[in-house]
């Protein structure tokens, strides 16, 4: 026999219950075997609990889906017998989680959720004598839910939930049965951020642009940024103050341009000189935003100023500050603020301001 073969004996014991010599497996052996019992058992257990457990339900953009005719929207009833901060609801069978989505419209404090299903009545209806029939689907804690309606069209329905407040929503569903809970965004995120890009229609868009390129980084980040929609003209829309108590945001930072004259560029930022806080506070973030953008850049810093009276900052109970990227009326850097090279920069520039607040804060 070669020398490198090594025969491995099988080893006996005595079993008193059968009067007999049982073969036993090697201690090596018998721990890989047990490994692949409990690897097997692991394995049940997980496929057992992927078909049993409630499925979560992720969001995108409802406005995808299909156009929807919100004039023909039917009020529905919402029976508040939930649990406080929830709202339950069936959806028609052979419904699964993957033909719903949903949308957090905070800036109207409206939740949308569309399901993709055949039914044009499921939740309720209209009679051809226009009579609303509601089919009572629909319960929820009413101190969180001002009112529901559905609309219909070809691709499914469409639920509106008009909500008290601005939340996140968490969805989970079960067999047939979706649970929707309001969950509170500081306990979702380490660190909670709203930008005010201003008007949209500023500097052909720079700071809607500019607020949306930063967004898209500090989400990387696991930061929850809201941005703010000033082109809203519902009296219900959520201001830039309201926003930032219903969120509890850690900072805000709004967004503009200046018109000085053509004979002046630069960037400068504003603060609240009546709020004030150790350590971090608006005149800390108004420096921050002020020196990151600036270096981002390789634009000129102009220094920090109060900010006039009656400015937002003022209805803001947190670090806030406005940061003015640029003057619209130099047409150099009119120019530059159209670019999107330059746009990509002031984004960055707001990032690592953000993130620097961040970890003075003690938050990141």
């Amino acid at each position: 026999m070669p020398a490198s073969i090594k025969r491995i004996p099988l080893v006996k014991y005595a079993d008193p219950q059968l009067n007999d010599m049982t073969p036993q497996i090697p201690g090596r052996a018998y721990t890989l075997v047990l490994w692949g019992l409990l690897f097997a058992l692991c394995m049940g257990v997980c496929v057992y609990y992927s078909m049993t457990k409630p499925i979560v339900i992720t969001s995108a953009n409802v406005s995808d889906e299909g156009l929807f005719d919100l004039s023909e929207a039917i009020p529905l009833a919402l029976s508040d017998n939930s649990p406080e901060g929830f709202v339950i609801f069936t959806v028609p069978a052979g419904v699964q989680a993957s033909d719903i989505v949903t949308e957090n419209l905070y800036n109207e404090r409206k939740f949308l959720i569309h399901i993709n299903t055949d039914s044009d009545s499921y939740f309720g209806s209209v009679t051809g004598s226009g009579v609303t029939v509601d089919a009572g689907r629909i319960n929820g804690d009413s101190n969180l839910v001002k009112g529901v309606s559905v609309v219909y069209d070809k691709t499914g329905a469409l639920l509106i939930f008009d909500m008290e407040r601005v939340s996140e929503y968490s969805l989970t569903m079960d067999e047939n049965v979706v649970t929707m809970e309001a969950v509170d965004p500081r306990s979702l995120y380490n660190y909670v951020v709203v930008l005010d890009p201003g008007e949209k229609s500023e500097a052909a868009g720079v700071c809607a642009d500019v607020a949306d390129r930063c967004a898209q980084l500090l989400y990387q980040e696991g930061v929850r940024v809201y941005l703010t929609d000033t082109s809203l003209e519902s009296e219900e829309a959520v201001t830039p103050a309201e926003l930032m108590e219903e969120t509890g945001a850690d900072i805000y930072i709004g967004l503009d341009v200046a018109h000085d004259g053509p004979a002046y560029h630069g960037i400068r930022t504003y603060y609240d000189p009546l709020y004030y806080i150790p350590g971090f506070g608006s005149i800390e973030l108004s420096q921050s935003c002020l020196n990151n953008t600036a270096i981002a850049v390789s634009n000129r810093a102009l220094g920090i100023s109060e900010a006039p009276q009656g400015n937002v900052l003022y209805d803001i109970n947190a670090p806030a500050t406005l940061l003015i990227v640029g003057n619209s009326d130099n047409p150099d850097e009119y120019a530059l603020l159209t670019e999107d090279s330059y746009r990509e920069k002031l984004a960055n520039g707001i990032y690592e301001a953000v993130k620097e607040a961040a970890g003075l804060m003690g938050d990141v």
